[in-house]
């Protein structure tokens, strides 16, 4: 069968992005075109540039992401299990064969300094994403007093960058998942864990919590 033409482009750009993802965003042109089946020239005459097809598969990619997330946390009750399902969402990543971590978050570690188009793009996105989990953290009983809404949202956001920089490296599910319930425990205290409180620890040999260096 063969590729679409280039004026599908929803599949050229999912495409695009399933090459950076695996390659990384310093993946050369020739690894695009062999993605997409598409030729250079038409590459370069739709986007402009390799850095307008960047944005192009960033954009698309956080638009995908925005909208499951903003579906799961539409398809729950408020309460601490919402939260709950957003940071088992990560642990997916642990599923991947590939280990790609996210998109997004590789983004981040990969962002050049000489970009600035690049970086604000992705702060923007990343930003959407707070702004999700900030309502949803508002309309969340027994949120811990310790934080303010726009500092869980960062938190959140922190430990999910955490699970999902963890998943390039292929670590067990079952570390994730305490990982998970560390952060609940820090959000919600310990009625939000699952099991016993001991059983959420995890020692200095696990590699500590998810966001630390």
């Amino acid at each position: 069968m063969g590729r679409p033409p280039l004026h599908d482009d929803a599949k050229l750009k999912q495409d695009m992005v399933d090459c950076l993802w695996q390659f990384g965003y310093d993946a050369p042109i020739s690894a695009v075109v062999q993605s997409t089946g598409a030729k250079a020239a038409s590459l370069y005459a739709r986007f402009g540039s390799k850095k307008g097809m960047l944005l192009a598969a960033l954009d698309v990619y956080a638009e995908d992401h925005l909208a499951d997330l903003h579906s799961l946390l539409n398809s729950m009750p408020p309460g601490p299990e919402r939260i709950r399902a957003v940071l088992e969402k990560a642990l997916d990543c642990f599923d991947d064969p590939l280990h790609r971590g996210c998109f997004l978050v590789n983004g981040v570690l990969e962002a050049n300094a000489g970009e600035p188009e690049f970086a604000e793009r992705l702060q923007k996105h990343m930003a959407d994403i707070r702004t999700e989990f900030s309502w949803a953290l508002a309309e969340t009983p027994g949120l811990s007093g310790f934080f303010s809404i726009e500092g869980a949202a960062w938190f959140l956001q922190a430990q999910i960058w955490g699970l999902k920089i963890m998943a390039r490296l292929n670590p067990q599910r079952e570390l994730g998942q305490r990982l998970v319930e560390q952060a609940m425990y820090a959000l919600f205290g310990p009625d939000a864990v699952k099991g016993r409180p001991e059983d959420s620890a995890v020692s200095a040999e696990d590699g500590g919590a998810a966001g630390t260096g």
